[in-house]
């Protein structure tokens, strides 16, 4: 096989596998946004397993090994494009082949059954009714750790696959920095007894949804090229670069709820509309990790939609829709969406005690999958740890270990990245602020200068680089944590006094 050939056959291969995902994302968006016939799961769960399958099979076919090896041998000959896209699919190759391919077929189908089980499992408050489901998922990524392989952790294979070189001695350290230094301040809060006015009372939902346009094109989500639907738990996909879509869950009496998920949908909508298109041919039009991604969408949610600067711009829209801020000055309002006090669910946690709600799904995991803790046993050991890092114990399976759709939908190893992102986010912003006004611009209620320096150093460049190497290239500097806890710490020790 020639370097030309190798090329031509890897870019139908690319073709190929975005052609059956766009067609499983949307069967997906079908059921989450619109439900479909509690009967036609099985037959929808075989269909969506056979997308995934096919694309899988057709993947690890012996030519695309063949043509990666051609490649890999003239690796000196390949434009920084074409050494991305090897670098991508070697190692994606490798641990796809690792896998046997009925193994990774049935699990697609199982979690595409379990997905819509954990919504009936939630809605009626049953574990029981998902753990069945739970145990295969964790089973079967018991053994994906021995199929990937690893040197140190079994997780450490699963998490690399979220946040590429992340591994659970740098996650142990990371996540004790964060429990050292804020749930201190946590505990002081709570101990002060003082919180901001609250926000309280009936939003039409009616009048919510008036507020998400604007709040998308405040944020520069291009709803020309996307969607904004409704569920149960919101998030975004992509289709295409042109096609992305994002969802929100409204909630008659909070208004923050759906506000602050516009914003964060909007964040990772941003990501994937703004990536460069000639990446798409290359299979770079992808986030560079789930914690660039994840950077995206919580910077803009926390450290932007909840800034005084942004309260100034949001308070006279609240104000036009809503009787309830007819008495609010913008300095409440900031207080307000900043309230920090311990909570039961994560996707409503405020910013200063959400990773405390990712360690105790971190260290569950973990557990889970070095066989420390069993999945029956789940309920209890989620009470346990909330109680123990957040000092609340949730009344019930719903507000507890029901409350993610991620291990039913097979992301083991995922929610390290939400905290790994947020952290990013910091450095990101401290890196923007030095040659953009970012609270002149949001106080006029146009971030396109903050949207141009994004797609400049992390939106276009897609998946070219690994996130270590992004982070770098964007900050002038790796990885460093510590901004994060200093934001946080300043921001909260001024709100609280």
């Amino acid at each position: 096989m020639t370097k030309q050939q190798a090329l031509d056959l890897l870019a139908q291969k690319l073709e190929a596998t975005r052609a059956l995902n766009m067609a499983d994302t949307l069967m997906h968006w079908d059921a989450a946004t619109l439900g479909v016939p509690e009967k036609s799961l099985v037959s929808r769960g075989a269909a969506t397993g056979w997308l995934a399958g096919e694309a899988f099979s057709r993947f690890i076919a012996e030519d695309t090994l063949e043509a990666i090896e051609t490649l890999e041998a003239v690796d000196g000959e390949l434009t920084e494009l074409e050494l991305a896209m090897l670098r991508e699919m070697g190692r994606d190759y490798r641990k796809a082949k690792a896998v046997p391919p009925e193994e990774m077929q049935a699990y697609y189908a199982l979690t595409a059954q379990a997905q819509s089980i954990w919504e009936k499992a939630r809605e009626t408050n049953k574990f029981a009714m998902i753990q069945p489901y739970y145990e295969k998922v964790f089973d079967f990524n018991r053994r994906l750790c021995d199929w990937y392989g690893y040197t140190d952790h079994p997780y450490d294979a699963l998490l690399d696959g979220y946040e590429k070189g992340a591994t659970v001695e740098m996650l142990d350290s990371f996540f004790a920095l964060l429990s050292n230094k804020i749930a201190p301040l946590v505990k002081m809060i709570g101990e002060s007894g003082k919180q901001p006015r609250e926000i309280k009372g009936i939003f039409p939902i009616e009048k919510q949804r008036e507020l998400t346009p604007w709040l998308c094109k405040f944020s520069g989500y291009d709803i020309s090229r996307g969607k904004i639907g409704e569920v149960e738990h919101p998030f975004c996909t992509a289709i295409s670069r042109n096609d992305v879509r994002i969802t929100t869950k409204y909630h008659e009496d909070s208004i923050l709820s759906s506000l602050f998920s516009v914003i964060h949908e909007s964040g990772h909508a941003l990501y994937e509309q703004n990536m460069d298109e000639e990446l798409e041919s290359y299979g770079l039009a992808i986030e560079a990790s789930m914690g660039m991604h994840e950077s995206q969408s919580r910077m803009l949610e926390n450290m932007i939609g909840r800034s005084r600067a942004f309260a100034g711009v949001l308070l006279p829209k609240l104000q036009g829709l809503f009787d309830n801020f007819t008495e609010w000055s913008e300095e409440e309002l900031y207080r307000a969406v900043n309230i920090a006090r311990p909570s039961l669910i994560r996707i409503e946690a405020d910013e200063l005690t959400y990773c405390l709600h990712i360690i105790v799904r971190y260290e569950l995991e973990k557990a889970l999958l070095t066989g420390e803790a069993k999945v029956c046993d789940l309920p209890g050991l989620w009470a346990d740890k909330y109680e123990e890092l957040l000092g609340i114990r949730p009344p019930n399976d719903a507000k507890g270990v029901l409350q993610d759709v991620h291990w039913s939908a097979g992301f083991v190893g995922y929610f390290p990245s939400y905290a790994v992102g947020t952290a990013y986010g910091a450095q990101i912003m401290r890196a923007m602020r030095k040659t953009v006004d970012v609270d002149g611009v949001a106080i006029k209620g146009d971030l396109s200068p903050v949207a141009e320096w994004l797609k400049q150093h992390i939106h276009c460049h897609g998946a070219l680089y690994e996130p270590a190497e992004l982070l770098r290239l964007a900050t002038g500097e790796s990885f460093n944590p510590a901004y994060y806890v200093e934001y946080l710490s300043e921001k909260y020790t001024d709100l609280y006094k």
